[in-house]
C-alpha cells in the first residue's frame, strides 16, 4: 500500500499539471481559431450516458410503433451535452478567456470512469464489464483507447455508477494558480435530470441552438422533433401556459366563484374563476406543552 501511494502521488501530480497546461493551451488554440476537437474518450462517455439515460427501445416497435424506437444517440443528444457543459459553466475569469469558462465535459468523463471502478470493487454491479458494449459507442475515426470503464458497464450498471457519485468531488485546474472543487453529486443531477429534460424539449428542432434566441428559427412542426413524435405533443400553440383557474370542492375554501368546468362530478371538484382562502385549521391545541421549558426568558429559537 505504501508503494502504492508512492506510485499515485507523482502520477496524480503529472496529471493535474498535464490538464492545466492543456487547458491553457486549449484557451490559446481557441482564441486563434485554432481549437482542437473534444477528446475521444470524453465523446464516448457521454454517448455512455445517453445511451443508458434515454436508450434505444427496439421492443416498443411492435407494441407502440417504429417511431418509438430510436433513443438519444439518434439526434447526437450526446453532442449537445458536450457543448453546453463545455460553453454554459461561466466563471468570469479573464485568464480564462472573454467568458471565462471552465471546461467541465472532460472532468466529468473522468470522475464517471472513477465511479464505475468503485462500483466495480464493490462488487456493486450486476453485469461484467464488456468491451464490445463499449466498442460500440465508437466513431468511425475513434479507437479502442478512448473507451473508458464508465462505457464498458451495462446501462443499468453506469445507472449505479452515477449514484455513486454524491461520494466524489471533482477537482478542475484551469490555470496553475486556479483550482475548483465541485460536489461531484451535482453531476449526476446533470448528466440523467438535464438529459432527459432536454431530450424532450423543442432542442432538436432548431436550425442552430448556440445562437442567441432571438435569432434562432423553430418550425414548430411534431415530425421535427423525435420525443414530440414519440410523445404525440402537436407543437407550440398560445394558452397553453394561461392561467384556467382554481381548484375548488364543496367544501374546500381554495377556489370560489363561478366554475369554468367541472373534473369530477361525484367528488364536486371544479375549476373555478376565482381564488380562495386558506382557513385555520379545528385542532385543539389548548393543552399543548413544550417539550424543553423555556428558561431564563431564552425562546430556544438562537
Amino acid at each position: 500500500m505504501a508503494l502504492g501511494g508512492l506510485i499515485r502521488r507523482p502520477v496524480r501530480w503529472l496529471s493535474e499539471t498535464w490538464r492545466s497546461l492543456t487547458s491553457v493551451a486549449g484557451w490559446l488554440l481557441e482564441a486563434v481559431g485554432l481549437a482542437q476537437a473534444v477528446d475521444p474518450h470524453t465523446r464516448v462517455t457521454f454517448r455512455a450516458i445517453v445511451d443508458a439515460v434515454v436508450p434505444e427501445t427496439p421492443e416498443l416497435a411492435e407494441e407502440l410503433g417504429p417511431e418509438h424506437v430510436p433513443g438519444g444517440l439518434a439526434i447526437d443528444l450526446d453532442e449537445f451535452a458536450i457543448t453546453y457543459v463545455d460553453d454554459g459553466f461561466q466563471f468570469g475569469l479573464p485568464v480564462l478567456g472573454p467568458q471565462g469558462n471552465i471546461e467541465l465535459a472532460d472532468p466529468i468523463a473522468h470522475t464517471l470512469d472513477k465511479a464505475a471502478l468503485k462500483l466495480l470493487e464493490r462488487g456493486d454491479n450486476e453485469d461484467e464489464p464488456s468491451s464490445d458494449r463499449a466498442l460500440s459507442l465508437l466513431g468511425p475515426d475513434e479507437t479502442e483507447r478512448a473507451v473508458g470503464p464508465f462505457a464498458e458497464l451495462s446501462r443499468e450498471d453506469r445507472l449505479r455508477a452515477i449514484a455513486i457519485l454524491d461520494e466524489l468531488e471533482i477537482e478542475v485546474m484551469p490555470t496553475d494558480h486556479d483550482l475548483f472543487e465541485f460536489d461531484a453529486g451535482l453531476v449526476g443531477q446533470l448528466v440523467i435530470g438535464f438529459v432527459e429534460m432536454i431530450y424532450y424539449s423543442e432542442w432538436e428542432g432548431y436550425d442552430e441552438f448556440t445562437q442567441p434566441p432571438s435569432e434562432r428559427v423553430h418550425p414548430n412542426d411534431p415530425e421535427a422533433v423525435q420525443s414530440w413524435r414519440q410523445t404525440g405533443y402537436p407543437g407550440f400553440a398560445n394558452g397553453y401556459a394561461a392561467l384556467r383557474g382554481y381548484i375548488g370542492t364543496d367544501d374546500s375554501p381554495l377556489g370560489q366563484g363561478e366554475s369554468w368546468t367541472t373534473i369530477d362530478e361525484d367528488a364536486g371538484v371544479r375549476v373555478v374563476r376565482e381564488s380562495g382562502s386558506f382557513r385555520e385549521n379545528d385542532y385543539d391545541t389548548s393543552d399543548y406543552e413544550e417539550p424543553f421549558p423555556v428558561e431564563n426568558g431564552r425562546d430556544g429559537g438562537g
